[in-house]
């Protein structure tokens, strides 16, 4: 019995039962094609985010409040209550005036329900995010409006001084709200609906749109296009935190300055501010890179150990398939040994077999995998399969098979020659 006959006899073995092996194949099939897809979602996303933050720039520090690498860090800077922040426009003055830094502007923000006014109970809402920051926060993301003007200086105090407050749509915002990006948005009214911490209850607060922010592409991180700028006053007004609590600091560091030196500038700064007390940390685009990087790691360990898990299930079909075949097979097998086969090619033969099976599954679902990701890429999310990932398919495919043959072969040389002889096919 030689490497050729093994091969077709394996052959043969499929066209007897082409139903059962196509079943068997089949487990596998989607498995690989899982393993495949999966994975390109992860990469095409991580390479979006990280491709994202790269275009925020690497000459860019953010300036937190809370310790470096405690809890609170894990915690959304969102969900922090306002007033439990460290952070003032002292240290943003102070900040403003280090060497190498070419502009900083404070942000806060929250989820907020926004209306158009007069929709009524139940009219066009929509959630979004509210930042409440400087007029530097334009120039220093580089980024424009398509319709009025953005915030400036003096905005923040137009509510006390009896005037109405004012704030800039995203264009998603306007759309869903309106109808419309352009100028005819412009002075219309909304409502920003938040939770009153004095109160204790829900409130609104009414804003006139001066601006519609130039459309923004979206990513995977977030839509900017679903967003509404406000003066800082009314955003730590409506967080529940007054004029000297600020979420988040942006530093743009100038192109020909050194990072880390303007780095280390800015703690020293925020150091003696606080009066030695380290309560607040700073972040690079470098640092926010490597977070998303091992939480990309993680999630992608995991997306593929699961979907082995559904690779180990299909091995257990064919594991399944291949005892099915040593039972039904025992006399060819008695044959075969009374003509001087040996054990060693029984086994082979069975576990040629098994592998066939689970290569079979690995050439469909290879092209399903890839066919599943050009889908997502175009559809929903973007998908980047990787050589990588084709790689470990057929190697898994390639230990599902042997796992899945080496019983049931082991199972067929304990067949006695005698007995198997006696047996009807």
């Amino acid at each position: 019995m030689n490497t050729k006959e093994i091969i077709r006899t394996a052959f043969r073995s499929l066209r007897i039962n082409p139903l059962r092996a196509f079943l068997s194949i089949l487990g596998i099939t989607f498995g690989i094609a899982c393993v495949i897809a999966l994975t390109a979602v992860g990469e095409g996303v991580r390479r979006e985010v990280i491709t994202k933050v790269q275009g925020l720039g690497s000459h860019l520090l953010i300036v937190r409040s809370g310790e470096p690498d405690s809890e609170a860090q894990e915690v959304s800077i969102s969900q922090r209550p306002l007033n439990a922040s460290t952070l003032t426009p002292g240290d943003l003055k102070r900040i403003s005036g280090v060497d190498g830094v070419e502009g900083a502007y404070p942000l806060v923000q929250a989820a907020y329900k926004i209306k158009a006014e007069g929709s009524g109970e139940g009219g066009t809402s929509i959630n979004a995010y509210v930042k409440g920051t400087s007029e530097d926060f334009l120039g220093l993301n580089e980024l424009a409006v398509s319709a009025g003007r953005f915030l400036k200086s003096g905005d923040g105090k137009r509510k006390e001084e009896g005037k109405g407050c004012v704030c800039v749509l995203g264009t998603m915002v306007a759309e869903k709200l309106f109808g419309s990006k352009g100028e005819d948005v412009l002075k219309k009214k909304v409502s920003i609906i938040y939770f009153n911490e004095e109160k204790r209850a829900e409130d609104e607060e009414t804003f006139t749109v001066v601006g519609v922010m130039a459309e923004r592409k979206r990513t995977v991180v977030g839509n900017p296009n679903l967003e509404v700028y406000v003066p800082l006053a009314d955003a730590q007004r409506m967080a529940g935190g007054s004029e000297d609590n600020i979420m988040e600091i942006h530093v743009k560091v100038s192109r020909d300055a050194d990072l880390e030196s303007v780095r280390s500038g800015v703690e020293e700064e925020l150091l003696a501010n606080h009066a030695g007390k380290r309560d607040f940390n700073i972040r690079t685009m470098e640092d926010v890179l490597e977070t998303y990087r091992y939480i990309f790691n993680v999630l992608t360990a995991l997306v593929v150990g699961v979907v082995l898990i559904s690779l180990i299930q299909g091995g257990v079909g064919i594991a399944n398939v291949m005892y099915v075949s040593v039972k039904e097979r025992t006399k060819e097998i008695g044959v075969r040994l009374a003509q001087g086969a040996s054990k060693r090619m029984i086994i082979l033969q069975f576990l040629f077999e098994a592998v066939l099976l689970s290569f079979l599954g690995a050439l469909s679902g290879i092209p399903l995998g890839l066919l599943i990701s050009a889908l997502v890429n175009l559809s929903i999310l973007p998908a980047n399969p990787t050589p990588w990932a084709v790689g470990i398919a057929f190697l898994a495919s390639f230990v599902v098979g042997v796992a899945a043959g080496v019983f049931p072969a082991r199972q067929a040389t304990r067949v006695e020659i005698t007995e198997a002889l006696r047996a009807e096919f």
